[in-house]
């Protein structure tokens, strides 16, 4: 045999070993860090809590897991999407869940001091009834809303500064021109819904009004 032939073969096979075993290694290093976070990486920042209130419950996990998907399937694209939960009791003290979701970050109206990762997903937590949340003025405001953004990162999009609106349209009766387009509050959120947990063991859907 040529001996130049046979280093080529030779240094073409200590190649192709030397590839293998980086791609072993970098796999082997993917798996550890994945594993890694799995198993309870922390959060970035600790203003807000980290919490799971359905991991001693299959049953609220189940429903949020349907809730996820149904938004997953229905509401959220291009990768974005958040959960809110807020939890409080009614007039018969029962357990409820109001769940909504959304795709921009209007959560920062009211900022919750916990979350939960679900599967992947962020859930922002709030005690108390939509609409009836009070602020908590003992909290760091500007430190708990940096937290989140580094928490949810790109799931929301951020909402640009409001703008006028051209439109054609003149008002009934008085005929005055409008100024300003009708707006939607609730464009790109919505599908809300309430859980009502009853004392024993059962639950019931509620489309809230």
């Amino acid at each position: 045999m040529n001996p130049g032939l046979h280093d080529a073969t030779y240094t073409i096979e200590n190649f192709m070993i030397y590839q293998w075993f980086k791609r072993l290694i970098l796999g082997s290093v993917i798996l550890a860090q994945s594993t890694f976070a799995q198993s309870g990486y922390p959060p970035p920042c600790d203003e807000a809590q980290l919490t799971d209130i359905v991991a001693k419950s299959p049953t609220k996990r189940q429903i949020l897991a349907d809730y996820v998907e149904s938004c997953e399937q229905k509401l959220w694209s291009n990768d974005k999407g958040i959960v809110m939960l807020y939890q409080y009791r009614n007039q018969q003290d029962q357990l409820c869940w109001y769940l909504s979701s959304s795709i921009d970050d209007h959560y920062k109206d009211n900022l919750p001091r916990q979350f939960m990762d679900f599967e992947g997903d962020i859930v922002l937590i709030y005690n108390g009834k939509p609409g009836e949340l009070r602020s908590d003025t003992t909290i760091n405001k500007s430190a708990l809303n940096h937290c989140l953004e580094q928490i949810i990162g790109d799931r929301v999009y951020s909402r640009p500064t409001a703008k006028s609106r051209w439109t054609n349209g003149v008002l009934p009766i008085s005929n005055h021109k409008l100024t300003v387009g009708r707006r939607r509050i609730f464009a790109g959120n919505g599908g809300a819904l309430i859980i009502v947990f009853a004392s024993d063991g059962t639950y019931q859907k509620i489309l809230p009004i």
